[in-house]
Formats: C-alpha cells, sequence, structure tokens
C-alpha cells in the first residue's frame, strides 16, 4: 500500500472509519490467536465420553467457551434440570464455579438433587444429614445458587447475573429456565431482546452462560409408527421465535424417549439397547462436533450415563475420595 495514501486516509476519515481495517492489519491478533489455541487446554466439556468405534473413551469436541452463549432445549420432564446438575458437578471437578439460578425449583431441593447425584448409589441409594453435610462442605465455595423461587424479568436477571460474576467470581451460569425471565416466551421482540443481552454479557465479562428453554407441545408423537427419539431432539422443536437458536452460539437438545418409557410404564416388552434419552449438540459455532449421544438414566443417582449397563460412578468424583464415601450411615440419621 502507498505510504502516502495511509497517511492521508487515517488523517482525514472520521471516526467510523476505523471500525474496517485491511487484512493484513490483523496479523498479530492472527498469530496471538492460533499460540493462544496450541496452548489451550480443554477443560470446561461435557461430563459425558464418546462410545463409537475407534474414539471410545474420547471426549465430545464440544466446550463450555467463555465469552459464549448455550440455548439447552427440551421437553417437560425430559430432564434438563438434572442434566445441568450433573453438567457443573463435573465442571466443579474441572475448576469452574458454576451459577445455578433455577426459577422453578427452591435452592434446597436443587442442592439435595445435586447431592444425589454426586454421592447415591446402588449400595447408599439415599441422602443422608451427614452425607449432604460432607457434600456441601466439599463444593464450598465452588458453587452459588440463586436464593428464590420466583419468575423475573431480563432487567433483574441481567443484575442476578452480574452480581454472580463480579461479587461471587462465576464463570459458567445457568439460568432455568428462558420461560421465568419473560413475559411471554413466544414474544419474539421480548426474547430476542434477552437474547442479546445474554450474548452482550458474555462477551463483555468473558464468561458462559447456559439459559433452558423448553419445547413446543408435540403431541402424540411417541403413538406413531416411525416415532424417533432423535427426530424429537431437533432444535426447531424449541418454543419460541427462530432468534433463540439463531443468537445462541451453541443449541443443545435432550430428548426422552417417549415410545421407551411408555412401553415400560405399561409393562410391555421394550429394547433397553435403545437409549432412554438423546442429546444432540445441534449447534456450536467455534467447535467441529454436531450429532447425538445416546444416554441412559440411573434412577437412583438420576445421572444420566453411556451405557445401558448405567454405571454412574465416572460421574461421581466425589466418591472418589475415601474419606468422604458414605460407607456407613446411622439410623439416627435425618434423610431428605
Amino acid at each position: 500500500m502507498d505510504e502516502r495514501f495511509e497517511i492521508e486516509a487515517r488523517s482525514i476519515k472520521p471516526a467510523v472509519f476505523y471500525l474496517n481495517k485491511f487484512a493484513s492489519e490483523y496479523e498479530g491478533e492472527v498469530k496471538a490467536f492460533i499460540n493462544a489455541q496450541r496452548q489451550h487446554k480443554t477443560l470446561f466439556t461435557l461430563p459425558f465420553k464418546q462410545t463409537s468405534k475407534g474414539y471410545e473413551g474420547k471426549e465430545y469436541d464440544f466446550e463450555f467457551r467463555p465469552g459464549e452463549l448455550t440455548v439447552l432445549g427440551g421437553s417437560n420432564g425430559s430432564g434438563k434440570s438434572m442434566l445441568i446438575g450433573q453438567i457443573a458437578l463435573h465442571l466443579i471437578n474441572r475448576g469452574a464455579r458454576p451459577y445455578i439460578a433455577s426459577f422453578e425449583m427452591s435452592p434446597v431441593r436443587t442442592l439435595v438433587r445435586l447431592c444425589r447425584q454426586a454421592m447415591c448409589t446402588r449400595i447408599h441409594s439415599s441422602v443422608s444429614a451427614d452425607v449432604a453435610k460432607r457434600f456441601l462442605a466439599n463444593v464450598s465455595e465452588n458453587l452459588v445458587i440463586f436464593s428464590q423461587e420466583q419468575a423475573t424479568n431480563i432487567h433483574q436477571l441481567m443484575e442476578f447475573l452480574q452480581s454472580a460474576v463480579s461479587d461471587y467470581g462465576c464463570n459458567i451460569l445457568f439460568i432455568d429456565s428462558l420461560m421465568m425471565c419473560v413475559s411471554n416466551d413466544m414474544d419474539k421482540i421480548e426474547t430476542d431482546a434477552l437474547m442479546q443481552e445474554l450474548v452482550q454479557f458474555c462477551r463483555e465479562k468473558n464468561v458462559h452462560v447456559v439459559l433452558v428453554a423448553h419445547f413446543r407441545k408435540l403431541g402424540g408423537s411417541a403413538d406413531k409408527p416411525k416415532y424417533s427419539v432423535y427426530d424429537e431432539a431437533d432444535k426447531d422443536n424449541i418454543k419460541g421465535a427462530s432468534g433463540i437458536t439463531n443468537l445462541a452460539f451453541n443449541v443443545i437438545t435432550l430428548a426422552k424417549n417417549r415410545k421407551k418409557a411408555k412401553d415400560k410404564a405399561a409393562m410391555n416388552e421394550f429394547d433397553d439397547s435403545q437409549p432412554d434419552h438423546v442429546l444432540n449438540i445441534c449447534k456450536q459455532r467455534n467447535g467441529s462436533y454436531e450429532g447425538y449421544v445416546n444416554l441412559w438414566f440411573d434412577s437412583i443417582s438420576l445421572n444420566f450415563c453411556t451405557s445401558w449397563e448405567r454405571d454412574a460412578s465416572p460421574y461421581q468424583h466425589y466418591l472418589k475420595e475415601p474419606d468422604f464415601h458414605p460407607t456407613s450411615i446411622s439410623e439416627e440419621e435425618k434423610e431428605f
């Protein structure tokens, strides 16, 4: 480029001119980004490992990256809140400090469920007061829970999130759910405003936000001859305007195999090799993997597992500490 042209252009152009640059001017930033990528160690992942042939034991290429917003969609009863808990416990073990704002469940019930996910096994299937005390002492200040069970609005929500980040140092924030943060989750203007606020917040604070969203009513699809849980896990089933999924960096859905659940409830024959739930990584703007994760639900620990054997132990990090294992529970201990 002619040096005189560059100097002249920079001196007489308005401020908006500087918002654009020649590609070569980004060279330093591109080099820094590449070097950072090479040194980056992926920590904040999904708790599940791959089971496909040739990929056994490898983590899925999905990361809760700073500066991004993820939408987690699913129908009522699909297990979204339980999945949030399982992911949060996994992230604590990886060094994160999650924030859970569940506007649909009391903080006490949220914590008891988390304790069950972290501690309960087929041998010790209940949560005692002693076990809960040890669990809470262990997570200590690595987990922050919103204290109210109430609907809110966009302005209040942003204040809650701001405090969680600036006052408590949280870096991954779960909002359960979108429906409780707006007056009408079918209102495009309102939901788009919420999504834009959250995207901007993630970028400015360099944190990750996970927003739970509900599916629209799916009717009696489980009774159809060609019912597929994989079709049900489609992101287009998320209730509301398209901006909810378009503005998010990542979209994950969780679908319950309603046909299998119905057959089990009716005591009909069913194929347990078919998953109880399917997790669909539908969209990942800055990652390469998009696809399905087959899951089986362990009703004792409330964890999702990647095998029909339903072994939850890989997800229960606290049980790996000998002094934290609930090997003895006295009869006097009060159970939740």
